[in-house]
C-alpha cells in the first residue's frame, strides 16, 4: 500500500497568528480534529482513513517566544483491506523575534520508528538562515524565508490590504527545506458564527472575524511547477481553525474540528 509521500502533519505556519497589523493577537489553545477520507480517484489504493489530529499552542512576549506541538494519528486502509497506522509527531519552540526556530519531529508506522528529524534554524544578520539538523548537517535557507509565527503575520496583513493572491515561503520543520507557497484569500465575512460547529469551546469565536483561505504548497525542487498538495482552511483571526481540506493529487482528507480548549493569557 504507497502510503509513503502524503504530508500527513499539517503546516504550522497556516494555523498561527501571533498579531500582524489591527490583527487580534493569538488565543493559545488545544484543538482536536477528526480526520476522514474525503475524495478519492482511479489510481488511488486507498480505501479508507480515519484518525485525529491535535494541535496546541502556548507562550507569548512574556514566554519569550511560542511553542507548539501537533500529534496525528492515522489508519490507513487500502483496497485490499490491509492496513498502516501512522503516528507523527511535531514540537517546536519560535523566539518572539524570529530569529531562532527549534523542533523535533519523529515519525511512527506500525508502532515502529521510522524517522526522526532534529533541527535549529537561526537567522543571522544579513536575513539568511542556517539551519543545523542532527549529525552535524547544516543547510542554507534564503532570507524570504519565514518561520511559522512570521508567515502568518505577512499571511494576516496581506489579506487585511485586501490582497487576494500572493506568494510567501514557509519553514516549520515538516519538510527538510523550505516550501514556496502561493495563498489564496476569499472575501472575510462579516462574522464566525455562520462556520462554527456544534462543539464546546466555540463560543469564543462567536464575534471573531475569519476568512477562508486556500494555499498551495510547492517543492523547491520539483521543476514542474505544480503543487505537491493544497489545503482549503476556515481561519478566525485569533488562529484557530474550524475545519481542513488537505487535498493531494489521487485523494482528499477532511479535518473537522471535534474539540476546543481555550489556555489563559500567557501560559507557557
Amino acid at each position: 500500500m504507497a502510503v509513503k509521500g502524503y504530508k500527513w502533519l499539517i503546516p504550522l505556519g497556516f494555523l498561527v497568528l501571533a498579531g500582524g497589523a489591527g490583527a487580534a493577537p493569538l488565543q493559545t489553545h488545544r484543538a482536536v480534529y477528526d480526520l476522514t477520507l474525503g475524495r478519492t480517484e482511479a489510481a488511488s489504493d486507498i480505501a479508507g482513513i480515519d484518525g485525529r489530529m491535535v494541535i496546541e499552542w502556548r507562550g507569548g512576549p512574556g514566554c519569550g517566544g511560542y511553542t507548539s506541538l501537533q500529534r496525528v494519528v492515522t489508519r490507513v486502509t487500502g483496497l485490499d483491506q490491509s492496513y498502516m497506522s501512522n503516528d507523527i509527531r511535531l514540537s517546536y519552540f519560535e523566539k518572539i523575534d524570529g530569529r531562532e526556530f527549534s523542533y523535533t519531529r519523529t515519525e511512527y508506522t506500525n508502532g515502529e520508528l521510522t524517522d526522526r528529524d532534529d533541527g535549529v534554524a537561526t537567522r543571522g544578520d544579513d536575513g539568511t538562515i542556517e539551519l543545523s539538523r542532527e549529525e552535524g548537517k547544516t543547510l542554507k535557507l534564503p532570507a524570504s524565508v519565514l518561520f511559522p509565527v512570521q508567515y502568518h503575520n505577512a499571511l494576516v496583513e496581506h489579506a487585511e490590504r485586501g490582497e487576494r493572491i500572493f506568494e510567501l515561503t514557509l519553514f516549520d520543520g515538516t519538510e527538510e527545506r523550505e516550501s514556496p507557497t502561493t495563498i489564496f484569500v476569499s472575501k472575510q465575512p462579516d462574522a464566525g458564527s455562520d462556520v462554527l460547529p456544534d462543539v464546546k469551546g466555540v463560543e469564543a469565536l462567536k464575534s471573531v472575524a475569519h476568512w477562508p483561505v486556500r494555499v498551495s504548497y510547492f517543492d523547491t525542487a520539483n521543476s514542474e511547477g505544480l503543487p505537491n498538495f493544497e489545503m482549503g482552511i476556515t481561519l478566525f483571526e485569533n488562529g484557530i481553525a474550524t475545519g481542513m481540506t488537505l487535498d493531494y493529487i489521487d485523494l482528499e482528507i477532511k479535518a473537522r474540528l471535534k474539540e476546543l480548549v481555550i489556555f489563559d493569557d500567557g501560559t507557557c
